[in-house]
């Protein structure tokens, strides 16, 4: 029976976790990063020949997204303290790795890359352009909170739960988010080129000067048809803000003295 893992292994797992992607390779993509955030518990739990062939099997092919293999280390440690005391096989281990890294990388790729992200930026620009001069504080907070938030979460939810973390990480619903989140950015990004339409081409005189509420209404009610009858939102929004843009900028080239 080996040594357990306590907390200050699973902490310089974390630690290591940050630098994940620091050795990626065409061949094996991410297993040297894998192999380096793991090896504080594969030294904890073995030793000589046992220990070379943990790393080896760490080593084969490995490709997910980095903030959610935090949740993967820990539940694959889980498992290696199973395999040290004999109650498993270490087949089992890439077995496990190799099926839960593409799910992991699916819901990672679509929150943070399609969703987290675009939606925090838009909040920013929103607040830039409204003369918020500590909006892009308000993206890294933000963006960081679900980022370091998860990375932390998933590890201790992975070790605690070994095999069964993927229904940890599905409880939290971060798909549902990725597709709400699109909608909150779009609104964002609006008000934000409707904020700088306004600054731009302001002048003594506005003549389209009350008709923003108007185009906030307009917004909302696609919107809720949109999801209401499930209709094509894209084209419906785009259409919309060509429409509306034109509008404003007719105004402001067909009628030059008032400006």
């Amino acid at each position: 029976m080996s040594a357990q893992i306590d907390r200050g292994v699973l902490a310089r797992i974390l630690w290591r976790s940050f630098f994940f992607q620091a050795a990626n390779n065409y061949e094996r993509m991410q297993n040297v990063g894998f192999a380096y955030c793991i090896q504080p518990a594969l030294e904890r739990l073995y030793t000589g020949d046992d220990l070379q062939r943990a790393y080896e099997r760490h080593l084969d092919f490995f490709n997910s997204h980095a903030y959610m293999t935090d949740a993967l280390l820990g539940a694959v440690v889980k498992l290696e303290e199973d395999v040290a005391a004999g109650r498993t096989s270490p087949e089992q281990v890439r077995a496990f790795k190799a099926t839960m890294m593409g799910p992991l990388a699916a819901i990672g790729d679509s929150f943070f890359w399609a969703s987290l992200k675009p939606f925090a930026a838009a909040l920013a620009v929103a607040g830039i352009f409204s003369g918020v001069p500590w909006a892009p504080i308000v993206f890294l907070l933000l963006y960081n909170m679900f980022h370091l938030g998860l990375r932390a979460y998933g590890l201790s939810a992975g070790y605690a739960s070994g095999e069964r973390v993927f229904e940890k990480i599905c409880r939290i619903d971060l798909v549902q988010f990725s597709d709400r989140s699109h909608y909150l950015a779009g609104i964002c990004l609006g008000v934000a080129s409707a904020t700088l339409l306004d600054t731009t081409l302001r002048g003594p005189f506005a003549l389209g000067q009350g008709l923003e509420f108007v185009v906030l209404v307009g917004l909302v009610l696609i919107l809720f048809q949109s999801l209401k009858r499930e209709l094509d939102m894209p084209w419906l929004l785009y259409g919309f803000s060509a429409l509306t843009l034109s509008f404003v900028v007719g105004l402001n080239t067909f009628f030059p003295l008032f400006r």
